[in-house]
């Protein structure tokens, strides 16, 4: 039989397997351990935590405070559903927790279980739905408008020739307005070609934005980089992925000239994240492109809809730039999501780092 430390060892290991995070505290409510989901979840090390008070970690509601002291006092467990915990960071988790008691006295184990795995899940199922009955729409209206687009601008050819010189100015504008609406409909239709992959460095396509943007901001906007330089090259098409981070970034812009902001910053920023899952499939680990901006925020009445044809919060805008961006992101298996409220909103484009599993 394994002897008692062998046994420890062991269940050790079980507890950093598992996908739910795990946090141990003492009488104190001073952190003793956290298993690897815990130090995922919350972007710490156990190292870094070791004997730290809990409230270095979250914080406690009075409520929740006093629910904790008394679990450890009594020994007694407690769940609480679908909570919203805040960390010490500003970062804010919708999760279930399991408060339960453990063999040494006044020590707690914490289950954490983040709900926002399901919530994306359920929100990405609700817009694959509607983007697809809108895609739909969109081909059924394109064809209908392309046809009789095509009889106009024929027959303004054949009237051409028998106009005067001086009429034939008329049958251009018709012409080149039957043209303009092709144009219009074909970028309703999104991308038409799929994506050329190659190797590369996705920082060298956001140096390119950076430089793009900063030419047109015109020293009006900061451009801020925050890159993490471990990030190995991602097989992507880099003109699609340019058009994507273009769309975004001068999105951005524009929406910070337009409002006049004040110390309008745009940050470029990337990262790696562990066990990221796209739709139904769980990453091992994904690239997350994010362009940040301290603008005017999204309106709530469009926030859920900005990735659909023809919607936009801009006044200048087409509603036409997130829409395909969404599509070629797709075709990379990867995700777009956004985050905006009153002075901050957060594109994170989430790309597939390795095979899933």
């Amino acid at each position: 039989m394994p002897n008692p430390m062998q046994a420890n060892q062991a269940l050790a290991g079980l507890v950093n397997h598992l996908s739910t995070a795990i946090v141990l505290v003492n009488s104190r409510l001073q952190i003793v351990a956290l298993n690897l989901a815990a130090e995922n979840l919350f972007r710490v090390s156990q190292h870094q935590m070791q004997l730290e008070p809990l409230t270095a970690l979250l914080n406690l509601d009075p409520h929740l405070a006093q629910q904790l002291q008394q679990s450890c006092a009594q020994q007694k467990s407690f769940t609480i559903r679908d909570t919203l915990i805040q960390q010490t960071n500003g970062r804010q988790l919708w999760i279930d927790l399991t408060v339960t008691s453990v063999d040494e006295p006044g020590s707690l184990a914490l289950e954490i279980q983040p709900l926002e795995r399901m919530k994306r899940l359920t929100q990405e199922a609700r817009m694959a739905t509607q983007q697809h009955a809108s895609s739909n729409l969109v081909r059924n209206l394109a064809h209908e408008i392309k046809n009789p687009l095509g009889g106009i601008r024929g027959a303004a050819q054949l009237l051409e020739r028998e106009l005067s010189t001086e009429q034939r100015e008329f049958t251009h504008i018709i012409i080149s307005e039957a043209d303009r609406l092709r144009d219009l409909v074909d970028r309703l239709l999104g991308p038409q070609r799929q994506a050329q992959k190659q190797t590369h460095n996705v920082h060298q396509i956001l140096d390119k934005i950076e430089q793009l943007i900063k030419a047109e901001a015109d020293k009006r906007i900061n451009i801020v980089r925050d890159y993490d330089p471990s990030l190995p090259d991602l097989l992507i098409d880099t003109n699609q992925l340019t058009q994507v981070f273009l769309n975004i970034a001068r999105n951005a812009l524009q929406a910070l000239l337009e409002y006049r902001t004040s110390n309008g910053q745009i940050t470029l920023k990337t990262r790696a994240v562990r066990r990221f899952t796209i739709g139904s499939v769980c990453h091992r680990l994904a690239c997350c492109i994010s362009i940040i901006d301290n603008g005017p925020g999204i309106a709530d009445a469009i926030k859920d809809e900005i990735f659909f044809p023809m919607v936009t919060h801009r006044a200048q805008g087409t509603g036409l730039g997130l829409s395909i961006a969404q599509s070629l992101v797709q075709q990379h298996q990867g995700l777009i999501e956004c985050d905006s409220h009153p002075s901050y909103t957060c594109f994170n484009i989430y790309l597939p780092m390795e095979s899933s599993t």
